[in-house]
């Protein structure tokens, strides 16, 4: 009897207590869902009536989901949005941006050099960027003048004619510790200040979406979100649109690494679910409907934050200080990463890129080249020079 009822215990504790326990929290969940969830474009829709800028969060630049979510956005009759406002371009290639939607015929063409002159200097191939421009060019063709989306380039300007050696580089990276300022200011400059109401949406990246994150001194992040947050904090509402999300470990050694301007190369990361998997277990019993609520007061705001400043964060600080609200798309295991575009590298700007590289790896070319597993950088440069459709995200997590 004795052996029945110790068998007894073991199988409660190690078997019906974990279920209970996880029904009960995973019922926290799906409650927030229930009773708060809306669907995602009249939840934005909603949300711009009241607030005038949206920051949203894309989680990944890469990500295709979130494109297509801004595109069905801008397309909505009720959509009041006049800027869209993005990270990724600088404003010293604006006028290109101009031209293409001043342009009687959509020319893709028109755009090479807004593509070419990235950070990175490799170009950036995401389609989903071009989609996005094709379709506003859709819409606006369709309207009078008065009532055009205008797409601004809000980051700072890289003028890679000027940058001659990775020193150049170099300087022009140090320069960034301004950039969520310069941004920042930027789209405050084209909204003036909030005061004649105007509607837009800033579309970024992680840590420059953040609102209310602090170090471990207490001392905020003064990300862009951040500026905006503290200081027209009735003005501007920041969403994270759910993804992977970046776990940083731990900082790395750098000191023989060349540095991007994504600046990953510093730390060690994974990618990860948030609380254990809580929150797509909770979407999944929502049969994985698309879903946006609000963080505030509720189990999915109170989670831990993860994110870019782990390695140096305020104790208890939470998504709710690092975002407004929560978009649900598509489960992690259906979401996808952009096709690749070649259009970008003409003769001319080959040219270019091949100078650029040189430039990058002017300490190790060698190594760049085995890394990229390449006997050449014509051989490097001829594989960027392919279209590859999108892809599943391979960062997600079982």
């Amino acid at each position: 009897m004795k052996t029945k009822k110790w068998i007894l215990i073991l199988w409660k504790t190690f078997y019906v207590l974990p279920f209970l326990s996880f029904s009960q929290n995973i019922e926290e969940y799906t409650k927030v869902i229930n009773e708060k969830g809306k669907e995602p474009i009249e939840f934005v829709l909603n949300t711009i009536e009241k607030y005038d800028l949206i920051i949203f969060d894309d989680a990944l630049h890469p990500a295709v989901e979130p494109f297509e979510f801004y595109q069905e956005l801008l397309s909505a009759k009720e959509n009041k949005i006049m800027y869209v406002f993005i990270e990724v371009f600088q404003i010293n290639i604006q006028h290109y941006i101009d031209a293409y939607f001043e342009s009687n015929t959509k020319d893709k063409n028109l755009l090479k050099k807004v593509f070419q002159d990235d950070f990175s200097g490799y170009g950036l191939r995401y389609e989903t960027y071009l989609n996005l421009l094709s379709r506003i060019w859709d819409i606006n063709h369709l309207r009078n003048d008065s009532k055009k989306i205008k797409v601004i380039a809000v980051d700072q300007p890289i003028y890679w004619e000027s940058i001659h050696t990775r020193r150049d580089y170099d300087t022009f990276l140090e320069s960034l510790i301004g950039r969520d300022y310069f941004m920042y200011k930027t789209i405050l400059k084209k909204m003036s200040s909030f005061e004649k109401r105007k509607k837009g949406i800033f579309l970024t990246n992680t840590r420059h979406a953040y609102k209310h994150i602090k170090n471990s001194n207490g001392e905020l992040y003064w990300n862009c979100g951040t500026f905006f947050n503290k200081w027209h904090n009735e003005k501007t509402y920041s969403i994270r649109i759910h993804n992977a999300t970046l776990s940083i470990e731990n900082k790395t050694d750098t000191q023989n690494k060349n540095i991007s301007a994504q600046g990953l190369e510093k730390y060690t990361y994974s990618w990860s679910k948030m609380e254990n998997g809580y929150w797509d277990e909770a979407f999944k019993l929502n049969k994985n409907k698309p879903v946006a609520f609000s963080l505030k007061d509720n189990v999915f705001g109170k989670a831990k934050y993860i994110g870019n400043h782990m390695t140096n964060v305020e104790k208890n600080q939470t998504m709710y200080d690092a975002y407004d609200a929560l978009i649900f798309l598509a489960p992690l295991d259906n979401l996808h990463f952009s096709a690749k575009m070649n259009f970008l590298y003409t003769n001319e700007f080959k040219k270019e890129l091949k100078r650029r590289i040189k430039i990058l790896n002017e300490d190790g070319i060698d190594s760049f080249l085995k890394k990229n597993q390449m006997h050449s950088i014509d051989k490097f440069i001829e594989q960027l020079d392919h279209y590859e459709p999108k892809s599943k995200n391979t960062f997600v997590v079982n």
